[in-house]
């Protein structure tokens, strides 16, 4: 249970084409850091690796943010974005899920590894899907390094095209930051590129014919 994104992706992906994820992403390590968004490698220390091999990142570990003992298992209100202290981020709990306004930590920033390399070993994966894509997710409990996350990932997408597919827990608005310094720093313009998969026709011709549909939310503003 908590905050998660997904994607199905090729067992191997192209040199060239993860030499573009690689060089796109790397422009955004120091932007993404005077965002509030310094990364570790994937225990949450040291440095990330950003090879023309492997993707590889977490959050700080010993970020220094206080803690909130109000906070359990933290999920993104509707309209949550931004990065904030823990200490103002409760929007609503239940007792188990604890809504929150904007990305925080509860004392550390890491979460679970971000690990996108460019060749998976079949014996490490799930079975492909039945485009050939196998399924990979992070959690990130909506910490500070969602943002490096959702960012790597609409990377990832730009590139790969129909290749790969992305869902999330979470809405557009979760999208919104990564959405813009994509637009700033690598001028990705409009483009959004979560792709869902949707299928027209009666039951019998959905596991048939599927069809995959770009969802393109509204412009931000």
């Amino acid at each position: 249970m908590g905050y998660t994104h997904y994607w199905y992706r090729p067992l191997k992906i192209p040199a060239e084409i993860f030499w573009a994820i690689r060089l796109d992403f790397e422009r955004l390590v120091l932007p993404l850091a005077d965002l509030g968004v310094p990364l570790a490698g994937g225990i949450g220390e040291g440095l990330p690796v950003i090879t023309n091999d492997l993707i590889c990142f977490n959050g700080v570990k010993l970020c220094g943010h206080p803690a909130n003992e109000h906070l359990s298992i933290p999920f993104p209100a509707t309209d949550a974005s931004g990065i904030g202290p823990s200490t103002s981020a409760l929007d609503e709990s239940n007792g188990l899920i604890s809504k929150i306004k904007h990305r925080c930590c509860n004392g550390e920033c890491d979460y679970e590894t971000f690990l996108f390399p460019r060749s998976l070993d079949p014996d490490d994966v799930l079975p492909p899907d039945r485009h050939g894509r196998v399924f990979g997710f992070t959690k990130t409990a909506f910490r500070p390094y969602d943002i490096a996350v959702t960012a790597a990932l609409l990377i990832a997408k730009k590139n790969l095209k129909d290749q790969i597919m992305v869902h999330t827990d979470g809405h557009d608005s979760h999208w919104s930051d990564a959405k813009r310094i994509c637009q700033e720093v690598l001028g990705y313009g409009d483009w959004f590129g979560i792709v869902e998969e949707e299928v027209e026709g009666d039951d019998d011709e959905k596991s048939a014919t599927p069809t995959l549909i770009e969802i393109r939310p509204p412009v931000l503003a």
